[in-house]
């Protein structure tokens, strides 16, 4: 495994002195994307003088991972941490510099989310706006590049592209599992892959792991399945499944008499993991996991797909309920990832509920079942191998500008001899990665969250603070904003609402009677 990701350190560093534009970085998970794509930007900006480096990454769960371990290498002043809930509306009164403290992106390392580069690039308000000349002349390291939602995905290649031809910007798309973009670059671009010496990858990470078709499991057979083993991590595929799968896991191990104490189900080696929980809370939750692991104590593991992409955990067993493709190979990556064991074991199910297969969005219900029918068409066989056709079959069956916004912005309407009017305020509407509006709430949580909350309450420049308070605030819906607020759950400190500490057995990210869920 280590001269597999030597070998793919060797072919960034090599590739940086490449002509800025597109690039691909095909890794399998565990590979060393994270840092192997780093050292690329950096010698790459630095060869042809360029400003700055931004990661992106798609999940709000694993940026303050990638930024610490950044921050660690390089020093705390040089990496920004911008995550997606923080663009404030901040008031023209609050003045000049604190706007820009907060909606800047002037540092030389930037970690921030697919949500707030991509909606700036095509946003129409001065405060989205403000950060997009910082990321001209940037090398940009798009990771997990197949989350990109397909509804807007040609219009997002559409100004990657446009951003690499004509404004000195370098873009890497960095994956495990490569998307078949080839297919759909609007503009016809050909990424030029970065790894040479992939053959490697199949004595490191070929037979890491041996996939299983469990099929129709209840919850029941799903928990004593789990319960039975040392190690094990199981994702579910929404939040609201995960957590009761995890309230079944403890309830069942109290009655086994394996747990005494439901307040301390942390030290009996019983976890869960969600969105729903603060930065901070969930690097508590997984160094406390990673800890177990590596001291070969038990810890069973209950999450949704945040801990599928970028987090560092080696299990020797994972369930994974059917999804994507992609997301059951990242799955994989989180089982038997150094390569220390024979293999690992990954099991794939259905979970059924109250005798019928649970139902969840719209959009996992279709891409099961675009995974099924290439999971039947391989024999019932999973591997890497049905990436491809699965994206081919899922960019083939869907609306990749499903808001014409590629349509509107790259036709050109000339109306008495006069280019026609472009609504940018449409297009920036129309252009949004996480429909729901999201609301972040401060959560004085434990000593570090009572601390960032005095640090709030004592200084006068608030909104130039909020982004060092980033780890304690997790976003939660508008609607769901405003009903904390009316009941007086919630209050104001400057452009934060601040969680009442009376009220955290209430709060969605933490229950009195299961305070690791």
């Amino acid at each position: 495994v280590n001269r597999a990701r030597q070998a793919v350190l060797a072919d960034c560093q090599e590739a940086a002195s490449a002509k800025p534009g597109l690039f691909s970085l095909t890794v399998p998970t565990g590979g060393g994307k994270t840092l192997s794509s780093l050292a690329f930007a950096l010698k790459h900006a630095l060869n042809h003088g360029m400003d700055r480096v931004i990661v992106s990454i798609p999940f709000t769960s694993i940026v303050e991972q990638t930024a610490a371990e950044l921050k660690a290498i390089l020093g705390e002043d040089n990496v920004l941490e911008h995550h997606s809930n923080y663009d404030f509306d901040v008031r023209e009164d609050a003045g000049y510099a604190q706007r820009l403290a907060v909606q800047n992106w002037d540092a030389p390392i930037i970690v921030t989310t697919n949500v707030q580069l991509l909606e700036s690039l095509f946003a129409s308000k001065p405060g989205k706006s403000r950060k997009v000349h910082n990321i001209v002349r940037s090398v940009i390291v798009l990771d997990e590049a197949q989350s990109l939602p397909d509804s807007l995905l040609k219009p997002s290649l559409a100004m990657l592209e446009e951003l690499a031809l004509a404004y000195g910007t370098s873009v890497v798309l960095c994956t495990a599992t490569q998307p078949a973009l080839d297919l759909v670059w609007p503009f016809g671009s050909e990424p030029q892959e970065i790894v040479r010496h992939g053959e490697l990858f199949s004595e490191a990470f070929g037979s890491r792991v041996a996939f299983e078709m469990l099929g129709d499991l209840d919850e029941e057979d799903l928990v004593k399945r789990l319960g039975s083993q040392h190690q094990a991590l199981c994702v579910v595929g929404v939040k609201d499944g995960a957590r009761r799968v995890y309230r079944d896991l403890v309830r069942r191990a109290v009655e086994r008499g394996e747990l005494a104490d439901e307040d301390a189900v942390a030290d009996a080696g019983y976890f869960h993991l969600s969105a729903g929980m603060t930065p901070s809370h969930r690097s508590e939750v997984l160094a406390c996991i990673r800890k177990r692991l590596a001291a070969g104590e038990r810890c069973l593991v209950v999450s949704t797909q945040l801990i599928e992409a970028g987090v560092d955990v080696d299990f020797p067993i994972v369930y994974r309920e059917l999804a994507g493709i992609d997301s059951l190979v990242q799955s994989a990556g989180r089982c038997n990832r150094e390569g220390r064991r024979d293999a690992g074991a990954v099991g794939v199910f259905e979970l059924i509920v109250d005798g019928e297969r649970q139902k969840t969005t719209d959009w996992l219900e279709k891409m099961k079942g675009i995974a099924r029918d290439v999971i039947r068409e391989n024999d019932s066989v999973i591997d890497e191998s049905l990436v491809r056709p699965f994206f081919e079959q899922r960019y083939g069956t869907s609306d990749l500008d499903a808001k014409a916004i590629f349509s509107t912005l790259s036709s050109v309407n000339i109306v008495n001899d006069r280019f026609a009017a472009l609504s940018f305020e449409q297009v920036a509407f129309d252009y949004r990665i996480i429909e729901e509006d999201s609301v972040p709430v401060l959560i004085p949580r434990g000593e570090d969250g009572r601390a960032a909350l005095e640090r709030l309450l004592a200084v006068e420049n608030r909104a130039a603070l909020v982004m060092r308070l980033q780890r304690h605030c997790v976003g939660i819906p508008r609607y769901l904003a405003r009903e904390y607020a009316e009941s007086g759950a919630t209050y104001e400190v400057g452009p934060l609402l601040v969680l009442r500490e009376e009220r955290l057995g209430d709060f969605p990210c933490r229950s009195k009677r299961y305070p690791r869920g």
